[in-house]
């Protein structure tokens, strides 16, 4: 046996925990970019969120809202978004497996799962494309929240106009995942441009620092 994962946790709390999840974490661990010791600290903190929500441990779920507060993610309508494209739906909770995805995308994605998880955050009709109502549906909640201004109707008009110009590669009247992919690759701030999906990395570091202080030791 390794060394404790958490001097927080009860030994034999901790060994319970382990050897229920141990082989689950193995598989997990094909999924993202963690070693496997890293993975065992991120279940500490889904452990901890669990404890503290006192969530019964064999539900092995957690609310979602650990990634629309804690992350800083507090767009309530992009965070329906965000489950599908992490969980590939909406529930209200949130499974270990997911909780580390996400945290191996936030923490160290790259591009290219970025761009992935981004188009599949803006798809909302789920077709492979991003038309020009479902770009002013994006974009209308984004300006809304940020204009003083009530009548933001031909402000959102005019960016989508900008966005089609800007990304429509192929120029057929939509942006297919392959538009937005060159693009972002081409210009990385347009990967949210339609809408802030990704938590602020100071959010991530500061989840971290708070529920697993070890972290920046590993």
């Amino acid at each position: 046996m390794s060394a404790s994962l958490d001097s927080a946790l009860d030994p034999m709390e901790e060994i319970r925990f382990r050897k229920k999840h141990g082989a689950m974490w193995m598989d997990i661990q094909k999924e993202t970019h963690f070693t496997f010791n890293e993975l065992e600290q991120i279940m500490v903190i889904f452990f901890k969120i669990q404890k503290r929500d006192d969530k019964p441990s064999a539900s092995d779920l957690i609310s979602r809202d650990v990634l629309h507060t804690g992350l800083g993610m507090t767009d309530a309508y992009m965070m329906e978004r965000v489950m599908v494209a992490l969980d590939r739906g909406t529930s209200p909770f949130v499974t270990m497996a997911t909780f580390a995805k996400a945290f191996s995308l936030y923490l160290r994605g790259d591009l290219e799962e970025r761009i992935a998880y981004a188009f599949t955050c803006y798809d909302l009709l789920g077709e492979g494309s991003l038309r020009r109502e479902t770009m002013y549906q994006l974009m209308k909640k984004s300006l809304a929240k940020a204009s003083r201004d009530d009548d933001v109707e031909e402000a959102v008009k005019e960016l989508v106009d900008i966005m089609l110009k800007r990304m429509d590669l192929d120029l057929d009247g939509v942006i297919n995942f392959k538009d937005f992919h060159d693009c972002v690759v081409k210009t990385p701030s347009l990967l949210e441009s339609l809408g802030y999906c990704l938590p602020e990395r100071p959010a991530v570091y500061s989840f971290i620092a708070t529920w697993c202080p070890s972290w920046g030791k590993m």
